[in-house]
């Protein structure tokens, strides 16, 4: 049978098996050549060029391509800015790719191109940014930035890691985010949290008080925990690895 015959869900299966083979990078040239090739490859090839993305470089590109031009421009930093909103006509456009996203990584350096003027937008999407968004690590701490964050964690996210990248204790946004996390994101199984041993007793509340609403974790990794939270812990029959830093445990804690 030709390649051209096969059903999609075999395509997808031959493309990612590629990805594997070659890495994001070595790959992504490639699938988006096979998504121009013919109509039987477009879509899975997309599928697979989309569901992993490092930073959001592409997301961006999609987006700077699309718009008119000068709606997108560098301001005088050099970062990427915008000089007016974008519409809803072109929020259907760049829908058609976010939705293929399943899993993100950022890192501080890969937000430092971006302005508050992309933020606003990006925080402002007519529905839900990435709305197939199944895994999510954050490196970034910056208050500016937590907006956006806010806006990725969403009921689909099952994996979350965390930390403060060049920062060792989360801002007071972020900590008050990541408070609501077991409304946000009911279904995470999997949570790495890391903040080199907050000593600030509101913060480590706050993150506590998101472990212990989330009551499907398979795999929890830490060094932000009180006597609450281990409590919890112990008593979660879905718990299956546990990984906790010591050294950032206070024994004085009160206990119940």
């Amino acid at each position: 049978m030709h390649i051209c015959l096969l059903p999609p869900e075999i395509l997808l299966h031959i493309f990612a098996i590629y990805q594997e083979d070659y890495g994001l990078l070595g790959s992504r040239a490639t699938l988006a050549s096979l998504a121009r090739t013919c109509k039987t490859f477009k879509e899975p090839a997309l599928d697979i060029l989309w569901q992993d993305l490092d930073g959001l470089e592409p997301l961006l590109s999609c987006l700077v391509a699309y718009l008119p031009e000068g709606v997108s421009d560098k301001n005088t930093r050099g970062t990427l800015t915008l000089n007016r909103p974008i519409l809803n006509k072109e929020w259907s456009f760049i829908n058609r790719y976010t939705q293929r996203v399943h899993s993100l990584r950022v890192f501080t350096v890969q937000l430092d191109p971006i302005d508050d003027r992309i933020v606003e937008a990006l925080v402002s999407a007519p529905s839900p940014l990435l709305p197939n968004l199944r895994g999510l690590s954050w490196h970034d701490d910056r208050e500016r930035f937590v907006p956006l964050l806010r806006a990725l964690l969403g009921p689909t996210i099952t994996s979350l890691q965390l930390d403060g990248g060049s920062s060792s204790h989360p801002s007071f946004a972020k900590a008050a985010l990541l408070a609501s996390l077991g409304v946000r994101c009911p279904c995470i199984r999997e949570l790495e949290c890391f903040y080199d041993g907050v000593d600030s007793e509101e913060i480590t509340d706050a993150i506590c008080e998101a472990l212990c609403g989330l009551k499907e974790l398979l795999r929890l990794e830490t060094d932000v925990f009180n006597t609450q939270a281990l409590l919890h812990l112990a008593f979660l029959p879905s718990l299956e690895y546990l990984h906790l830093v010591l050294s950032a445990y206070n024994s004085n804690d009160p206990q119940p």
